[in-house]
């Protein structure tokens, strides 16, 4: 079976894709139907820009990507389109059309990006994410195509905590839209909604804590795969890659 690799990416990106995205082609090669890569135009908010010192180059990211789908025609990128918001938003959630989580975190660019897939099965994954596969895609794959998981995340490097993150998760999307989609997104507690309105900021929650409720509630099983199939590692912030 084969799969789709959906990623975002931002202004201060350039030098990791310029290493990540060869590395997922070494990594899972021809089992690869595409990478797509979605970069969003507009400058992180939030603590995530606080996280986040490397120069913004919107220009030297679209050079990047330029020259990598060149050298490979399995790789397409696009910038993300704000006049979607609407109809992802419809798509994803009951109500409201967040841009971003309380703490600066995609959330608009995240579920447009896993509907550009053009497959049936889509590992959605930061592009600062490396991977180690000794078996762990197939087994992914298996259990999604079996219907025994609706989200399964590869396994970790050092711990392997049994909570699952939006830094890399397969799903089988066109089971999992037509199951669970449109979903209610997670919220801040009263007390924090009430403060963060007063101060015109998000009241959502991120992406992955939605998703999180849902499985927590019991509505999505998810399934974090062992060790012993292989690896995956968050591995640098975006200015730790220019060094």
């Amino acid at each position: 079976m084969r799969f789709s690799l959906v990623t975002n990416a931002a202004a201060k990106d350039a030098a990791r894709l310029l290493y990540i995205i060869p590395h997922w082609l070494r990594v899972f090669n021809s089992r690869l139907v595409e990478i797509c890569v979605l970069v969003d135009t507009k400058p992180l908010e939030g603590r995530i820009a606080d996280l986040h010192a490397a120069v913004s180059n919107l220009e030297a990211v679209r050079g990047v990507l330029r020259q990598l789908a060149a050298d490979d025609r399995r790789l397409r990128w696009s910038e993300l389109n704000y006049d979607s918001l609407e109809n992802v938003s419809q798509q994803w959630w009951t109500s409201g059309k967040p841009v971003r989580c309380q703490n600066g975190s995609p959330i608009f660019a995240f579920a447009a990006s896993i509907a550009e897939a053009k497959s049936r099965f889509v590992l959605r994954a930061d592009c600062d994410m490396l991977f180690y596969d000794n078996g762990w895609v197939d087994e992914a794959l298996r259990q999604l195509a079996s219907d025994e998981c609706d989200l399964v995340s590869p396994p970790r490097l050092g711990k392997n905590p049994p909570q699952f993150s939006s830094r890399a998760g397969f799903l089988d999307w066109t089971n999992f839209r037509s199951r669970f989609l449109p979903m209610e997104l997670a919220h801040l507690d009263c007390l924090r909604r009430i403060h963060r309105w007063f101060r015109r900021r998000p009241i959502v929650l991120g992406f992955e804590d939605t998703l999180i409720r849902q499985i927590e509630r019991g509505r999505i099983r998810h399934s974090v795969l062992p060790s012993r199939l292989g690896s995956s590692m968050h591995i640098f912030r975006a200015e730790d890659a220019e060094s």
